[in-house]
């Protein structure tokens, strides 16, 4: 093969690359956080940045002990090579930068794996469907741990396939395990379904028995002794950098091993009749699968009827593709309390590429046609559905959760409506014109997609021309530019632990008044009014506070700088029934300001879109 051959053959990957690259950074200059849990992950890697504590993840001086590190070591060489003295979208933007990379690095892995089992033509249109799909661009664009284990356990599979099919390599197996160890740093033992996957199709390749169980129980000592250095490294090399990082950074009330297990057990305790919640979860990411996967979604009924139809003795090279899904969906109904869109994730991948091959290669029969009328109708309803929801609203989705207000009727709302409603028609017509012509079909439904995206983004929140946020003001950008009016040095920013949970995004944007401050975090502190009542008077009482609920306390970082610091000055940031309390109870409050009025009231949109209302006090030092 020459050079220019090669050079040819990588053009495609080349370009894919480069597109995947500009289309995930469409929309991550906006100032503001898409769910409740981004702001927690961004503040997190900030304090690592400015702290220099690699090992010790934390939230407001206190270790966020809910999740490995990898996100946060991803985000803080960004931040080192361009720095934090941005404006919030700016900034927002380089702290995402692992999300855009992680993005591009799973649609990479989607085209090598859909050229590995079928062709380069699947895997490059599979992996343009995939980037461009709702689900997958929304949760792309925030710096979590889904999307960087997303790209994981995609990699980890891809390198499993490449060994399942004959390249038994230790490149290729150690490709694998760095994979699978990327995937532990960022959701533990939950980045296991690929080698888990790997071993099932390991053990049922050859089907020496009809009954999968007697196959099982016969290949089961054959297979492992064949693959026990595979499960060797995927254990001991693949888990070993967590555990390395579990025992570094455990120490005196920093046990992240203990935090990790205790939010698991809640992520996934069970309340209720376990029967109904199993149905329930089937019945979400049936939806996640069918609707919200869009356009590719609907069509996945056919792709995995015709895997049920031929047997796994037709597709013995998808049965790690079919296995790795298999352990994801058990995941994902039979274990995690929440349903959300971020579990399916991982399945998305894999989803793409048997069903854009299912639309290029299957026989056009009878069920292919009824398949794909269905799937027809599906996407244009759901294309019809949306637009008439925002006209009739008035709202657009931002993050498939939460709808806000649309600004601007004319100019924003009408034309993203109109295009829901052109997708549609152009779908209908394309099924018409092209039910045999698969490849024109796909590009179709491709180019059609992506031209909403323009109009989605310019109807959603942002920064308009007068530099204000639209449609309505954060709360947080509210209180940070109200504190910066009345602000003085040697100042402690107090928050109860309700008002932060409803909006964790309050350390990002107040951390240019904090440090003009000489302050160093945001205090947050379960309220009590009688503790509180104390901490008016002298706001070290706050290092008791802490003491009582956080064992070990003295070690963290927020405890060592109210205990080193001395202050003259504090700002209680509180809910309004929190307030009430205070003012009911206190014997300090009247004295000093005489009425209520000194509580200053912000308003705005949290960071779950809700309207919010809370209150600022301004203590005055003694």
């Amino acid at each position: 093969m020459t050079i220019r051959n090669s050079y040819k053959d990588h053009l495609p990957l080349i370009g894919l690359i480069i597109f995947a690259f500009l289309f995930a950074c469409m929309g991550e200059w906006r100032p503001f956080f898409f769910d409740i849990d981004e702001p927690k992950y961004i503040t997190a890697a900030l304090e690592m940045f400015r702290s220099g504590d690699w090992l010790h993840p934390m939230f407001n001086g206190l270790p966020r002990m809910e999740k490995p590190p990898l996100p946060y070591w991803m985000a803080v060489p960004a931040l080192k090579m361009f720095g934090a003295s941005f404006s919030n979208g700016t900034l927002l933007f380089i702290t995402r930068i692992p999300a855009i990379l992680s993005s591009v690095l799973t649609v990479t892995a989607t085209y090598l794996i859909g050229k590995r089992l079928y062709s380069a033509k699947v895997g490059l249109l599979a992996a343009l469907l995939l980037l461009i799909a709702p689900t997958f661009k929304i949760e792309g664009m925030m710096l979590k741990a889904d999307i960087i284990y997303t790209a994981a356990v995609t990699w980890a599979t891809y390198f499993y396939l490449r060994r399942f099919q004959g390249n038994r390599g230790i490149a290729n197996l150690l490709g694998a395990t760095i994979a699978l160890s990327f995937g532990v740093l960022t959701k533990g033992p939950f980045a296991l379904p690929p080698l888990a996957g790997y071993l099932m199709a390991e053990l049922l390749r050859d089907r020496p028995c009809k009954s999968y169980v007697n196959t099982f129980i016969k290949s089961a000592v054959p297979t492992l002794r064949k693959e026990s250095l595979t499960i060797t490294l995927g254990i001991i090399l693949g888990c070993g950098p967590f555990l390395l990082w579990i025992w570094s950074a455990s120490s005196p009330g920093m046990n992240y091993l203990s935090g990790m297990l205790g939010d698991a057990a809640e992520n996934t305790a069970h309340k209720g009749s376990l029967i109904f919640f199993y149905l329930g979860s089937l019945g979400f990411y049936s939806y996640e699968a069918i609707i919200l996967f869009f356009p590719l979604g609907s069509f996945s009924l056919g792709a995995i009827h015709n895997l049920l139809k031929y047997g796994p003795d037709k597709f013995k090279e998808k049965n790690i593709i079919v296995w790795t899904s298999i352990f994801y969906l058990l995941l994902s109904i039979f274990v995690y309390r929440l349903r959300a869109h971020r579990y399916f994730l991982p399945i998305l991948p894999l989803l793409s590429v048997v069903t854009v091959n299912w639309l290029l290669t299957a026989t056009r029969d009878k069920m292919f046609k009824r398949l794909f009328v269905l799937g027809n109708v599906i996407i244009a309803g759901t294309a019809i559905f949306i637009g008439t929801a925002v006209l009739a609203t008035g709202e657009i989705s931002v993050n498939l959760w939460k709808n806000v207000p649309v600004t601007n009727f004319s100019s924003e709302l009408l034309p993203f409506a109109i295009s829901t409603f052109a997708v549609a028609a152009l779908m209908i017509f394309s099924a018409i014109r092209n039910y045999r012509k698969p490849m024109a079909f796909l590009s179709i439904a491709f180019l059609a997609l992506l031209a909403i995206y323009p109009l989605y983004f310019n109807a959603a929140p942002r920064i308009n021309s007068e530099n204000k946020f639209q449609p309505t003001p954060l709360i947080a950008v509210n209180l940070a530019e109200m504190i910066k009016k009345d602000l003085s040095a040697d100042c402690l920013f107090i928050i109860s632990e309700h008002t932060m949970h409803t909006n964790p995004g309050l350390s990002f944007f107040l951390r240019n008044a904090i440090n003009s401050s000489n302050g160093k975090y945001l205090a947050t502190l379960p309220f009590d009014v009688q503790k509180f009542n104390d901490m008016i008077m002298a706001p070290v009482v706050s290092r008791q506070i802490l003491k009582n609920k956080y064992p070990h306390a003295e070690h963290t970082p927020l405890y060592k700088f109210i205990d080193k610091s001395k202050f003259r000055k504090s700002v209680l940031i509180l809910s309004g029934a929190e307030l009430t309390q205070l003012y009911r109870n206190s014997i300090y409050l009247n004295k000093i300001f005489g009425s209520p009025a000194a509580s200053i009231p912000i308003q705005g949109a949290n960071v779950s879109w809700d309207y919010e209302l809370f209150y600022v006090v301004f203590m005055k030092g003694f």
